[in-house]
């Protein structure tokens, strides 16, 4: 596998558009990878993809619910309608570096490995810490093989900036995860 990494100047949700040309010129080439997996909030960058890459499969994977506020899901009903009319998933489950861990910082102030681990993550760039963890959280739902490469998309707040071939691992089996190659992502975040 040959590829390109292409650095955005800084972190911006205005990259999502070239994102998706990236990972389509690298599908191109990669056509045995069939999942992409990508990171959304509110829907937009989800909604995008879903139509860009409607011959593959897609997984949309959102905040969980009560990640801002109690009962409440940021993803809005509009977008989830175009997402599952495109032929997208939605998967809206614990993130694979807070769940538990994250309630101990929360309510305790006490910092657990996993959320260590996420920061080291982000020693990359907010994008990539969000693509080892949807690829994981997607393993774990049993939507995107192991034993095989995904394309993951995520961003630095909104939209999209950065994109990986990542070998997915279950998170109980985290050591297994693959960060196989960095499509692009932004030098400043």
């Amino acid at each position: 596998m040959g590829v390109k990494t292409h650095y955005f100047e800084e972190a911006s949700p205005e990259h999502t558009r070239e994102v998706l040309d990236i990972v389509e010129e690298f599908l191109k080439e990669n056509s045995d990878i069939e999942h992409i997996v990508v990171a959304t909030t509110e829907g937009n960058t989800g909604v995008q993809t879903t139509e860009r890459f409607r011959d593959r499969r897609v997984i949309v994977v959102t905040h969980s619910t009560g990640f801002v506020a109690p009962n409440f899901n940021e993803l809005a009903e509009e977008a989830r309608q175009r997402i599952e009319a495109n032929g997208g998933t939605i998967l809206t489950t614990t993130h694979a570096f807070a769940g538990v861990a994250r309630s101990f910082r929360k309510v305790l102030g006490t910092w657990t490995p996993t959320e260590m681990m996420a920061v080291a993550f982000r020693t990359f760039g907010q994008g990539t810490k969000v693509c080892a963890e949807i690829a994981m959280m997607a393993a774990d739902a049993g939507l995107v093989p192991v034993d095989r490469d995904v394309v993951t998309i995520a961003g630095t707040g909104r939209g999209a900036d950065t994109a990986w071939v990542v070998r997915p691992a279950y998170t109980s089996e985290f050591p297994s995860l693959k960060m196989r190659a960095c499509l692009c992502k932004p030098l400043e975040f």
